[in-house]
């Protein structure tokens, strides 16, 4: 398994909403000033954004990869997947990240490794991305989601590069 460029998806992450938030504002701006480049903005503002998208969900499928065994609850194909059926995806949400979660560390201690992955900090991101569709108070619940997004993504990174980095004999052991 190779492991995961944190610059990478991070920066993907992070880059694709300032840039996306950056074209909006532009566009936006040039809308109230009546100049007719503001909605070629705001379309352009959508496509960092779609970049991002595309790039979390490699990540997902790569961190539903790296646990595969007895342990994990789901493919990755279906991780990812169950996450763009409507209405069903409020429940899978917790499924893809909040499991993921839950059965690394099963995993983990398996494998005898000391990396955990964080429960609550996925338990608080799944909770926060619904709470952004409630009207107003939304805005400000997705922009803290922001940061704790980052901070999981990040110490997912860590616990897929530390079982990459796992010796080989850890993971023969765990299949006895």
């Amino acid at each position: 398994m190779q492991p995961l460029s944190k610059g990478f998806y991070l920066g993907s992450y992070v880059g694709g909403i300032v840039a996306m938030l950056l074209l909006m504002v532009i566009g936006f701006a040039l809308i109230a000033n009546e100049e007719e480049a503001g909605m070629a903005f705001i379309f352009l503002g959508y496509l960092p954004m779609i970049y991002s998208v595309i790039v979390v969900c490699v990540l997902i499928y790569k961190m539903w990869s790296a646990i595969q065994g007895p342990t994990a609850r789901s493919t990755p194909g279906k991780a990812l997947g169950f996450l763009f059926i409507p209405f069903y995806n409020f429940y899978w949400i917790f499924m893809a990240f909040w499991g993921w979660t839950k059965d690394y560390n099963a995993l983990a201690n398996q494998r005898g490794m000391t990396q955990r992955a964080p429960e609550g900090l996925a338990l608080a991101m799944c909770i926060m991305t619904l709470c952004g569709i409630i009207p107003f108070l939304g805005y400000l619940i997705a922009l803290v989601n922001i940061v704790v997004t980052v901070a999981f993504y990040n110490s997912a990174i860590n616990c897929v590069n530390a079982l990459a980095a796992a010796p080989a004999e850890m993971e023969v052991e765990a299949s006895i």
